[in-house]
């Protein structure tokens, strides 16, 4: 069999190459200023690759047998649904909170940004980018804007017998402090002669527990508090 190395390339392959590497890049110097897990290689590296996948299965089309039936948006499907375990990967859960989703995005945007170039839709492709990169940057300010609730938790220790006058104390508490309380658990230790509540909070984004939890801790009877 004859085997011809040619390491010349369409100008326009090399194009969208670069084009995936600068634009991916964009998109992950963004998350990796604010230290997210998946920053400034690994979005040019999903970008790039899916690029690659796209301008190859593009070639072998056209190189194929005539006979055989080739379609490269299989491909295309095939690269976003095999991304998503990286995706999962940058996706944290920190007990109540859950972070690294506006970072799955990303890099779910990254691979249909080379799958794009690919393609040869380049126009298509810069606008995505700009538009996403304005959305990354400035939109950050304007969720600042908005009234947006947050969740979190609270647990107290009391002793048993403190328990009632306690309880009445921690609700007209959290009340003033402008918490509200979306669900309450009990356990009681007749061992250790203690009762835990467990508060489940909702509050307005930027506002810290710690003045809460300090006011809360100097109530006589109480042996933990936690947020």
């Amino acid at each position: 069999m004859d085997f011809e190395l040619n390491w010349l390339i369409d100008s326009s392959v090399l194009y969208r190459l670069v084009l995936a590497v600068l634009l991916g890049g964009v998109v992950g110097m963004e998350r990796e200023m604010h230290g997210r897990p998946a920053g400034f290689r690994t979005h040019i590296v999903v970008c790039l690759g899916a690029t690659l996948l796209m301008v190859g299965s593009e070639y072998y089309q056209g190189h194929a047998d005539p006979e055989m039936v080739f379609d490269p948006n299989r491909m295309a499907a095939g690269i976003i649904t095999g991304i998503g375990f990286l995706g999962a990967g940058a996706i944290i859960r920190e007990e109540n909170m859950v972070r690294g989703l506006t970072t799955a995005g990303c890099i779910w945007f990254v691979a249909g940004l080379g799958i794009v170039i690919g393609k040869g839709l380049l126009p298509l492709a810069l606008w995505g980018t700009l538009l996403v990169f304005v959305m990354l940057v400035f939109f950050r300010y304007v969720e600042s804007w908005m009234s947006v609730e947050n969740y979190g938790e609270l647990s107290v220790r009391m002793n048993l017998e403190s328990y009632e006058s306690i309880k009445d104390r921690c609700a007209e508490i959290i009340r003033d402090s402008e918490f509200l309380v979306q669900e309450t658990r009990y356990r009681v230790d007749r061992v250790n002669q203690e009762v835990q509540l467990n508060y489940v909070l909702t509050y307005r984004k930027g506002k810290s527990q710690e003045d809460l939890l300090m006011t809360i801790s100097r109530l006589e009877g109480i042996r933990e508090v936690k947020g």
